[in-house]
């Protein structure tokens, strides 16, 4: 890679860089996106997994090549991912979702990203969220112990949105789907004191989120890979991102998230939950 340094991992409690392993991270489009622009829109078959989730060639080739990148700059390091598993403890590690949106990407959507998120003692520190064909590539980093903070969209500061209040914010979801039948039913009270409901989009919502577009995200039945880069780039953009009863996103955790651009949306919403 372009960036090629070795930040040694040591069992004694040290300060994470997380400046230089955001170089890193950066760096990773370079790599993923020439695969999923090959294969969008030009593959012929679609495998079903046991969980019936669909799954591509793509998708496995970018995991394999985000692995292969990892074990040669941080072979010490654990990693995990949607289509090899792997382990995600609570040591130093990496989480991989190769193409979260895999539907949208089969059904030649461009609103499917690339998830890649570090996290350490089981907390998720910094996360990249790259849309190969939308060009935008969203990179974040956020620890608190450290007091460190940043977030960008191709090199530029974000921030969430201010909206507080609940009949202005725009809410958004991947499916009904998704749902339990109580947690739709939690949802759709929430939704129709908003200003307006978008359907879709997967971890492009979170995007929008950071960058000020929307105002609340709100899911459920979700995977670690699913969320784990998505929490530092949301709580360093300003956000408030929690599971549905207000705890920390963590490497174990429940499956729900609810991400608000401001602590008073979030505080309003969670009341409902």
């Amino acid at each position: 890679m372009k960036w090629k340094r070795e930040i040694k991992h040591s069992l004694e409690p040290v300060k994470l860089d997380l400046e230089e392993f955001a170089k890193f991270t950066k760096g990773l489009p370079e790599f993923t996106r020439p695969i999923a622009k090959k294969y969008f829109r030009s593959f012929s078959k679609v495998e079903n997994k046991p969980d019936a989730s669909p799954v591509t060639i793509a998708d496995k080739l970018i995991e394999k090549k985000i692995r292969k990148l990892l074990k040669s700059e941080f072979p010490s390091h654990s990693v995990f991912g949607e289509e090899y598993g792997g382990r995600l403890g609570d040591d130093l590690g990496w989480c991989i979702d190769p193409i979260d949106g895999t539907r949208a990407f089969i059904a030649g959507k461009p609103i499917f990203g690339t998830l890649v998120a570090l996290c350490n003692d089981g907390v998720p520190l910094l996360g990249l969220i790259d849309m190969p064909c939308l060009d935008e590539t969203y990179v974040g980093y956020f620890d608190l112990k450290q007091q460190l903070s940043h977030v960008t969209l191709n090199g530029n500061k974000i921030s969430a949105s201010k909206e507080s209040d609940l009949s202005n914010a725009l809410i958004a979801t991947s499916s009904p789907a998704a749902f339990t039948s109580r947690g739709l039913q939690k949802f759709q009270k929430i939704s129709k004191k908003c200003k307006d409901i978008y359907f879709g989009g997967d971890c492009y919502n979170y995007a929008l989120l950071a960058s000020g577009h929307l105002d609340i995200v709100m899911e459920h039945k979700l995977a670690p890979y699913d969320m784990m880069a998505l929490v530092p780039i949301l709580l360093a953009s300003g956000a408030v991102v929690t599971d549905w009863s207000g705890q920390p996103i963590k490497t174990h955790n429940s499956g729900e998230i609810l991400a608000a651009s401001t602590p008073e949306l979030h505080a309003n919403v969670l009341s409902f939950l």
